[in-house]
């Protein structure tokens, strides 16, 4: 298998175009969208609802087609990369099986697909293993958890069975769909720390929608900002704080620079006018 080219970007968006619909239901959920992401980088998505975030990243993961423009993940089709295991999904609810335990659940996808243990796509000769599952989830606090049922476990810990789940298979691009949107502030803030401690030991390109201007920023090497009617991007941010990204760091005022800058940017876009040529 060919390996990655690292000077290319890890997903590239070109002119991508997304309709629902027909006549006076008819909308434009994505219009001429361009964007390059380079390997290795968490990157935010953020923008009012119905600005198309979801359906973007719905792209990449192959549930849904273009009507028009592509998109590529490493050079190949979303369609290619999701056949060679190179994608992983976290969508907002865990959706872990209820009648599995933990353990099981992270990692049923490995017993159930061989081909998950597949070689990495930069090259290595031999066969990706699978990782020490057991040690993930103690690595996120769910070490006496791991033979529990879901029902049993809170919000929040559901979550991180579903991180662990989708790191375990060691994608090279991790997708996550407003993972945190349905849990409390502490829990939110505690379970982005894990996820930077975990995104930290991989090489993977992160992609996360959000609603959330201060959970973009603590996560994001970039914030990709939207705007609705139809969706399309106005804006990419740096994010240009170190790493780690403590939680004292929320507090600095580098940090609300960039809170500030992107809430600005979102109000611009918030209040932007239809595209014309939309339709």
């Amino acid at each position: 298998m060919a390996p990655h080219d690292l000077s290319a970007p890890a997903i590239r968006i070109d002119g991508a175009r997304k309709v629902y619909g027909t006549g006076s239901t008819r909308m434009v959920a994505l219009h001429d969208v361009e964007l390059d992401i380079p390997a290795g980088r968490f990157v935010s998505v953020i923008g009012p609802s119905g600005c198309g975030k979801s359906t973007l990243l719905r792209l990449i993961a192959n549930l849904e087609a273009t009507d028009a423009g592509s998109v590529e993940v490493f050079g190949e089709s979303p369609a290619a990369a999701c056949d060679g295991k190179h994608i992983g999904f976290v969508p907002q609810t865990p959706a872990l099986l209820p009648w599995l335990n933990v353990l099981h659940n992270v990692t049923l996808p490995h017993r159930v697909n061989r081909r998950a243990s597949r070689k990495r796509k930069a090259g290595a000769s031999a066969a990706r293993p699978m990782p020490d599952m057991e040690q993930l989830l103690r690595d996120v606090g769910l070490g006496d958890a791991m033979h529990k049922l879901p029902p049993e476990l809170s919000g929040g810990m559901q979550q991180r069975v579903a991180i662990v789940r989708a790191l375990g298979l060691q994608p090279d691009v991790l997708l996550m769909d407003e993972p945190f949107s349905a849990l409390d502030e502490f829990t939110r803030e505690s379970l982005q720390g894990q996820l930077l401690d975990l995104w930290d030991h991989t090489t993977a390109t992160v992609v996360f929608v959000t609603h959330s201007v201060t959970e973009a920023v603590r996560l994001s090497d970039q914030v990709v900002v939207m705007a609705p009617r139809p969706g399309r991007i106005v804006d990419v941010i740096d994010v240009d704080l170190p790493r780690p990204r403590s939680a004292e760091l929320l507090t600095s005022d580098e940090f609300h620079h960039y809170e500030d800058l992107i809430r600005e940017r979102l109000q611009s876009a918030w209040h932007s006018p239809d595209l014309p040529n939309a339709a």
